[in-house]
C-alpha cells in the first residue's frame, strides 16, 4: 500500500496585491478626512466653519455659500454636542450663514457647524481650528 504525498505550498502575497491594498487603505483614509471634515472645504459649494476676527472671541458661523444648483441648503450650530440654533434657506443665491451671536453667547472652542445642502453632499460636522470639545 502506497501512501501519496501531498505538497505543501505557502502562501506568498504578491507584490500586486500588496500595492492594492496599500492604495485603497489611502483612498479609505481621504474618504474618512473628507467625511469628519475639520474646518471649511469645498465639496461644490463652500461650506463648514467659520470664525469671527479671532478663535476666541464667540463670534463664528456655520456657513453653506451658494452653488452647483443646490436650492435647500441649512447650517446648524452646536455646543458641546448641544443644538443653540441654525437656519435653513431655499432661495437660488442665498448663503445659509448661522451667526452664534444669534442664538447666545457660547465657546468657539467647544462648538462644531453642521452644514448640509441637498442634492451636493450629506449632512456633515466642522469644528473649529481650536477645537477642544
Amino acid at each position: 500500500m502506497r501512501i501519496a504525498a501531498r505538497s505543501r505550498r505557502e502562501a506568498t502575497v504578491s507584490p500586486r496585491f500588496l500595492l492594492v491594498v496599500v492604495l485603497t487603505g489611502f483612498l479609505w483614509g481621504a474618504a474618512v478626512k473628507v467625511a469628519l471634515a475639520e474646518h471649511y472645504h469645498v465639496a461644490c459649494i463652500p461650506h463648514g466653519f467659520v470664525h469671527g476676527e479671532s478663535t476666541t472671541d464667540g463670534s463664528f458661523f456655520a456657513r453653506v455659500e451658494t452653488g452647483c444648483g443646490s436650492t435647500l441648503r441649512q447650517c446648524d450650530l452646536y455646543t458641546n454636542g448641544s443644538f443653540k440654533g441654525g437656519m435653513t434657506v431655499s432661495a437660488a443665491g442665498t448663503t445659509c450663514n448661522a451667526w452664534s451671536r444669534s442664538f447666545g453667547s457660547f465657546s468657539e472652542c467647544a462648538s462644531t457647524a453642521h452644514t448640509y445642502a441637498s442634492g451636493v453632499f450629506s449632512n456633515h460636522v466642522h469644528k473649529a481650528h481650536n477645537y477642544c470639545g
